[in-house]
């Protein structure tokens, strides 16, 4: 069943996703492909012809495994979920702040590893391990950390705004000591 991961992610999608998700996303990047999007224009260079439709065929091979297996109502994956039980979500409720490490006491608490959260996020475990540690540097952009910080969070079924609201000030202010100095006035 592991071979089937490449086409779930080939169509943006984790290993649980039903038949509806999968023929919306195939319809979506097919669409986004096969014309001229305006997304495309950036990758001008970078995305040529044959590139393009070694894309599209694999994305149709994708398309045409995964509603085959799924409509035989065969079981593609169990994936490890998180499972927060009463006690666990009382004691997440006293937390105060979440910082890395109250991510990193929750996940514990839960019993669950970086690579069950690598399995469905698809979010490699060094990723995950710096947002615990707070190693922002290890993120090349703000926006691939929240990014990560959001699936993250939703694994572990946890309060994506608070998380956010309580995580990416102490990013900021990291960031904001590392911009470099404007330039003197002359």
């Amino acid at each position: 069943m592991e071979a089937f991961h490449k086409y779930f992610d080939l169509l943006e999608l984790p290993p649980e996703a039903g038949i509806e998700a999968i023929h919306r996303n195939y319809a979506y990047l097919r669409a986004l492909y096969s014309g001229e999007a305006i997304e495309l224009t950036a990758l001008h260079g970078d995305f040529s012809p044959e590139l393009r439709q070694d894309y599209l065929s694999r994305l149709d091979d994708a398309h045409e495994k995964l509603t085959l297996l799924l409509e035989n109502q065969k079981p593609i994956v169990t994936p490890p979920t998180a499972r927060m039980d009463a006690d666990v979500r009382a004691w997440i409720e006293d937390i105060a702040g979440f910082s890395g490490a109250a991510l990193k006491s929750i996940r514990e608490r839960m019993n669950v590893e970086l690579d069950d959260m690598f399995s469905i996020t698809r979010i490699q475990p060094q990723y995950l391990d710096a947002i615990e540690n707070e190693c922002f540097d290890s993120f090349p952009a703000e926006v691939y950390l929240r990014s990560y910080l959001i699936e993250y969070t939703r694994f572990l079924q946890l309060d994506t705004r608070k998380v956010l609201d309580d995580y990416m000030p102490r990013y900021r202010a990291w960031a904001g000591t590392r911009r470099p100095a404007p330039p003197a006035p002359e």
